[in-house]
């Protein structure tokens, strides 16, 4: 039986009959107009907000990826008013942090259209960032590997640090899944230089991080077990500085990759499982390198039932997934020995299969990405703690007499600065290990011997210098606001009789004696104190009453023969 509900309207003296098919159509028009009134409000009201009081609420609200994408969309369309392609970029940007792969990639596309001549240091640099990293997370490595080193070439050209660290980081991940594995970890340790030299760069411990596990790993790679525990253990003891327990257990699983190559496999299987309870906090290839491992571990503790299942769980995510990696060949064919052996011709035929498509897919990859960044990305050579690229010669048609000029010329430079760079270490430690040995008095400030001259009475002479020695015990000399007038006042004598007396009594001018008590009094407390070391080298100058860290740097020269910055790194080695 069917009902109709029926609803009379009244339209002046014109009575209508609805059935509830008709009410339903009228209802639904009504709320589709009342929602697009609220939808055109809320367009106004972001309409007339401003650039950054939109990125501000897109911000707060990136969670609610519908009313994110509102607040996107106001403003591309207020920059498109306004004719700003930086900031139609920057919109398109933001679109993509919301949108799933291919969307994202689309938005991406139109954020480096719309930027390609844009003079923002960002732009359009974080658009390929963002590309390589999508398609990466999708393992289309070889797309990634394009995009990153589009990055690293508008980041360096742009002279943006953070970003070519950024991209050197995407173009090593790259490279040690399927590159050449000593080239690689040559760059990877150029990023970690480039990355020391720059502490002050966004995103410094993320960026420390990804260095020390890029270099373990290429370690790993390469047979080197006790290279690679160097960096593993780095990255534990820095993340446990930071309280950070999700990248401390994924240092704690990358050791076991390191202690299975020492033969230490009780030790290898602890760091797998102790790391395996955080499984779900890391990335996708991580199952693939958790049961590759147990099952050589397995293999090597003579349980082949144990190490085969560990295999085929590879072999599941694989058929699941078809996720690629460079273990794959050595699984599949650790599978058909063992189905061989068993007699399963069936399942041994299926794995070969399987290993005659994994290995022409790998073959092309690895071809394309060593091809690829052998053409297209030059590692960066870093000269005395200063990015400075070694540019490869570039044009094929260069003669080759010119060619062999510049490398030759280059392979000088170099030489001369590893010369001058050892000598200059090599005084350095002979300085440094006699102030440790002899202590610091014997070897600073000697005193000068002759006659005094300063034509001032003994009895003012000693009254000043009573007053100097209570200056320096109090440590006033600490404060950036010290003047020779205004000391002269606190000291209760005149500018003219301080200043003779420091010029004959200590044997410098007045600005020379109160910056070496500064450097003087900052060698001993470095030495004194671990948490003063801690501090930035502009910090300890400021600290210590210098109003920056260059002259700081140059007093501390002088007066000791290397730099503080030196002199810190060798404490906290030492001490």
């Amino acid at each position: 039986m069917v009902f109709h509900i029926k609803c009379v309207a009244s339209i002046g003296d014109l009575n209508v009959h609805l059935s509830m098919k008709h009410f339903t159509l009228v209802f639904t028009f009504l709320i589709t107009v009342i929602v697009f009134s609220q939808e055109e409000t809320q367009r106004q009201k972001l309409s007339s907000r401003s650039y950054d009081e939109l990125i501000d609420l897109y911000d707060e609200n990136v969670q609610d990826t519908i009313y994110a994408e509102s607040i996107a969309r106001a403003y591309i369309n207020k920059a498109k008013g306004d004719r700003d392609s930086t900031k139609i970029a920057r919109g398109y940007s933001r679109l993509s942090f919301i949108s799933p792969y291919e969307a994202a990639i689309k938005y991406l596309d139109n954020t480096i259209y719309f930027s390609r001549n844009s003079k923002h240091k960002n732009f359009p640099t974080i658009a390929f960032l963002f590309k390589s990293l999508y398609h990466y997370n999708k393992e289309a490595y070889e797309e990634s590997l394009k995009d990153a080193i589009k990055a690293y070439q508008f980041a360096k050209k742009k002279n943006n640090v953070e970003h070519q660290i950024s991209a050197l980081h995407q173009i090593n991940g790259i490279n040690e899944l399927w590159g050449d594995y000593q080239r690689t970890l040559e760059a990877e340790k150029l990023t970690l230089q480039l990355l020391q030299t720059n502490p002050g760069v966004d995103r410094y411990y993320e960026h420390l991080m990804a260095s020390l596990e890029g270099l373990g790993k290429c370690y790993v790679r390469l047979q080197k077990p006790d290279s690679a525990l160097i960096y593993f253990k780095w990255g534990i003891d820095k993340s446990l500085e930071e309280n950070d327990s999700i990248t401390y257990y994924a240092f704690v699983s990358r050791t076991g990759s390191a202690f299975y190559l020492k033969g230490a496999y009780q030790r290898a299987l602890d760091s797998l499982e102790k790391a395996n309870t955080k499984k779900e906090f890391f990335v996708n290839s991580y199952a693939v390198y958790f049961n590759y491992y147990k099952g050589l571990i397995n293999e090597k503790l003579n349980y082949p039932e144990k190490a085969i299942n560990y295999y085929q769980k590879i072999d599941s995510l694989y058929e699941q997934e078809q996720l690629l990696t460079p273990e794959l060949p050595i699984v599949f064919n650790k599978l058909i020995q063992y189905y061989s052996a068993k007699g399963n011709t069936a399942l041994e035929v299926d794995y070969l299969y399987k290993l005659v498509t994994v290995d022409s897919i790998i073959d092309a990859k690895q071809i394309f990405i060593k091809e690829k960044t052998n053409s297209e990305y030059t590692i960066p050579s870093l000269l005395e703690g200063k990015e400075r690229f070694i540019e490869g010669l570039q044009d094929e048609n260069e003669r080759a007499h010119t060619r062999l000029i510049g490398v030759l010329f280059l392979l000088l430079l170099v030489l001369t600065f590893t010369f001058y760079y050892f000598r200059r270490q090599k005084i350095y430690r002979k300085r440094y290990r006699l102030l440790m040995e002899k202590g610091e008095k014997d070897l600073v400030l000697p005193k000068k011997q002759g006659a005094k001259s300063n034509d001032l009475a003994e009895d003012i002479v000693n009254d000043i210098l009573e007053k100097l020695e209570t200056f320096e015990k109090e440590k006033e000399f600490l404060s950036t606001d010290i003047s020779l007038n205004e000391m002269a006042k606190n000291l209760g004598t005149n500018s003219t009789y301080l200043s003779k007396v420091i010029n004959s009594e200590k044997e410098q001018n007045f600005s020379t004696y109160i910056n070496h008590l500064r450097v003087r009094f900052a060698f001993r407390e470095l030495k004194r104190n671990p948490t003063f070391r801690k501090y930035t080298i502009k910090a300890i100058a400021e600290e210590c009453g210098f109003k920056n860290s260059e002259s700081f740097s140059k007093t501390f020269y002088k007066v000791y023969g290397f730099y503080p910055s030196y002199y810190v790194k060798k404490l906290k080695k030492d001490l």
